[in-house]
């Protein structure tokens, strides 16, 4: 296997997971990661395990970010599988994730991002933070709430898997007052300056970035994955079960959802520190 036929084979394995029903977005990643790879290769060299290793500490090198070095790895080993070259997968790179649990907004922070958003006027903004700390969605899957969607249980599709997101009650019914109030009749809750279009995830983030300057919340604590990470940890301090986190959260790997449970043992123990009998 070398550079020339790997080039060969990628157009048919999009096509393969075309079938696949993956989405337009993963497909357009998984071409342009695989690409970018095998640009990297040397000409007419055979690929061995020690040259993808080699592309790893590339990766490395490149990006900082372990999910970004894991975004790529993903494409790529499942290219190799597809090829048969099971040989040459990939392990991918220890996740970080414990310490951004130390930028993650808490109680206190929440409630004053919401009072500011309040404030300014921004009640649109004020119900995207609350529905990304209240249901634990992805940034990407606001798509999903649109008018005709609204209930008590969001169909969310993600990475080829869907799951049913509940909605609590106040925020469901606040959700539907903002409807009716603004004459919001179809398509995304949210939508942004052009009609019927959502708001980008970019101009989300320079809001959210603006309310946290303004509310005086670290900036480095506001961003919308953080509301993810905020509402793993006070679901399970509310005697959520971990099982049943990671069916909401969408995690494959209940691996991934044990860091929210140690990170929540830690918080336990940091308030038992703080206690005093004297």
């Amino acid at each position: 296997m070398n550079k020339q036929e790997m080039q060969n084979h990628l157009n048919s394995f999009i096509e393969d997971q075309y079938c696949k029903e993956l989405s337009k977005k993963t497909l357009h990643k998984y071409k342009s990661d695989i690409q970018s790879f095998i640009d990297w290769l040397p000409d007419d060299s055979e690929i061995t395990k020690k040259l993808m290793i080699d592309y790893k500490n590339h990766l490395k090198e490149k990006t900082k970010k372990t999910t970004s070095i894991n975004s790529y790895i993903t494409a790529i080993d499942k290219f190799v599988y597809w090829l048969g070259r099971k040989d040459l997968a990939l392990e991918k790179v220890k996740s970080q994730i414990e310490y951004e649990l130390d930028n993650v907004i808490d109680l206190t922070d929440y409630k004053r991002l919401l009072k500011q958003a309040r404030k300014s006027g921004q009640k649109d903004t004020e119900l995207i933070m609350r529905v990304l700390a209240g249901t634990g969605i992805r940034i990407e899957e606001l798509k999903f709430f649109t008018v005709e969607n609204l209930g008590p249980y969001i169909e969310v599709t993600n990475k080829g898997k869907t799951r049913s997101v509940p909605i609590r009650r106040e925020l469901l019914h606040d959700l539907r007052s903002y409807c009716k109030e603004n004459k919001i009749r179809s398509g995304t809750l949210f939508p942004g300056r052009i009609p019927g279009k959502q708001l980008t995830n970019s101009a989300i983030w320079k809001r959210l970035k603006k309310i946290a300057g303004s509310s005086k919340v670290k900036k480095e604590k506001v961003y919308p994955h953080s509301f993810r990470h905020f509402f793993a940890l006070e679901y399970l301090e509310a005697g959520g079960l971990e099982i049943e986190l990671a069916d909401i959260l969408g995690h494959s790997s209940l691996e991934t959802t044990r860091i929210y449970v140690r990170a929540t043992k830690e918080r336990k123990r940091e308030k038992m520190e703080k206690m005093r009998y004297k």
